[in-house]
């Protein structure tokens, strides 16, 4: 019998912004507030995060200056909350990509070991002038995670039974999303590939691409695997949650 996984979405901060900024010009004027999603993901066994919030809420606001976040969703905080685990007791932390919202809270998981694809963590010490705001060297750097925690992916890679990242690129160049096997169907943690669900559901790009033929490539690609998804702002799903949005077959 395969392993199958139960995955919590946990807030680890907020953005307020227009709406169309995350669908492509839809909704512009349309201020709203969307969550930065964490995830916690466990087959019994093992306990994986994904994606692990911000470092310096200040360093973020440069950004993206309607960020916020609470003490209570600095990651480490806000995963003891959802699911009663210690920093120390995290066996596995992937990173869907370096942006300094989604994993600016590595540093807290001393025993972790973690999972990026290898074009990510190159591309996150030499990023490209749009992108570099959105990168803190102090997120991933040596000093925030051992170098040998790190496992640098090429591709699509099974990390443990029923947990699978595929490559998903086009907001970065090194973006990946996890794969989990539920009892509910296949739920895919975006990341930013899909900033809310109607990215891939209404074939609408997110915010921030420097890929765009790459962008609807990878929606096709959750699109094929997936059944649900946990993208990383979807306002439409709770903290604390274990069910999220419905793929729709293109």
């Amino acid at each position: 019998m395969r392993k199958q996984w139960t995955v919590k979405a946990v807030q680890v901060g907020s953005i307020t912004l227009d709406r169309s900024a995350m669908t492509h010009f839809k909704g512009k004027g349309e201020r709203i507030v969307v969550p930065i999603w964490s995830a916690a993901a466990t087959d019994g066994e093992h306990k994986v995060v994904v994606d692990t919030g911000i470092r310096d809420i200040d360093f973020y606001k440069i950004s993206e200056p309607g960020a916020g976040q609470t003490p209570d969703q600095i990651c480490a905080a806000a995963i003891k909350k959802a699911v009663g685990w210690n920093p120390d007791e995290v066996d596995i932390v992937i990173n869907t990509h370096l942006h300094c919202d989604h994993s600016g809270g590595n540093a807290a998981f001393k025993n972790a070991e973690f999972y990026v694809q290898k074009t990510e963590w190159e591309e996150a010490f030499n990023p490209i002038v749009p992108e570099a705001p959105f990168y803190d060297k102090l997120c991933y750097d040596k000093h925030a995670v051992n170098f040998f925690q790190w496992h640098f992916l090429e591709g699509d890679t099974e990390i443990l039974p029923g947990l699978r990242v595929i490559t998903t690129p086009g907001h970065t160049r090194g973006h990946q999303s996890a794969m989990f096997d539920t009892t509910k169907g296949v739920v895919c943690v975006s990341g930013d590939i899909c900033n809310v669900a109607e990215n891939v559901n209404g074939n609408l790009e997110p915010n921030i691409i420097i890929q765009v033929t790459k962008t609807y490539e990878s929606f096709k690609r959750i699109r094929q695997f997936a059944d649900f998804i946990l993208p990383g702002h979807e306002p439409g799903i709770e903290d604390g949650s274990e069910d999220f949005i419905p793929v729709i077959d293109a």
